[in-house]
């Protein structure tokens, strides 16, 4: 789930198929639902996109608090959230399955970040390749090639910005599937969500 701030709202965005998992969570408080630190009232959902694999929730400053440190939520300059174009730089990440470690019941993640240009552009799609063995690794656990990323789903993909001479990051997209095999990651842009976590159609 990425984390945004609008001039009313904190919101949640993340994958419908996400969100679906969420809902069917009937009783969050003993059955462990939760996001990071803080348990996840599946009321909270604002909307389903009725094309794309996108949902948001209704979030609040108290939650992020509970959700744990390093997880504050992104601001946009402008709405809706424009998307990238092809060839325009962008970093994305989000929570591979492949490096969750379970410590005694607590469970780790490790956040997988890549920076790469967009290879391909439609109204419903962005498709990042990130060709892992030409990169470079700024952590001491570089990635493997062809290595299963799947568990993305829900990660925020920044495009770099330019406004008045000040570049800057800013959310453009949201990763909903990821393919091994010729390892691009694939996003649907947000420039149909709403500040209030509705979408345009």
């Amino acid at each position: 789930m990425t984390f945004v701030r609008t001039r009313s709202h904190v919101l949640g965005i993340t994958n419908a198929h996400v969100a679906d998992s969420l809902v069917s969570c009937t009783d969050y408080v003993s059955s462990g639902c939760q996001v990071g630190g803080a348990r996840f009232d599946p009321a909270r959902l604002i909307a389903r996109h009725q094309d794309m694999d996108l949902a948001t929730f209704r979030l609040s400053d108290v939650f992020l608090a509970a959700v744990g440190p390093g997880h504050d939520a992104a601001t946009l300059s402008v709405w809706p959230p424009k998307a990238p174009s092809v060839g325009d730089p962008v970093m994305y990440g989000g929570f591979p399955a492949t490096y969750r470690e379970d410590r005694d019941g607590e469970v780790d993640f490790m956040f997988a970040t890549f920076a790469t240009k967009v290879y391909t552009v439609s109204d419903r799609h962005i498709g990042m390749m990130m060709e892992i063995e030409r990169t470079e690794s700024f952590s001491s656990s570089r990635i493997p090639p062809n290595t299963n990323l799947c568990g993305w789903s829900g990660g925020p993909v920044f495009q770099l910005v330019d406004s008045n001479g000040v570049e800057r990051l800013e959310l453009s997209a949201i990763i909903y599937e990821y393919s091994e095999s010729w390892e691009i990651a694939f996003a649907h842009p947000l420039n149909s969500l709403n500040e209030d976590g509705d979408f345009n159609y």
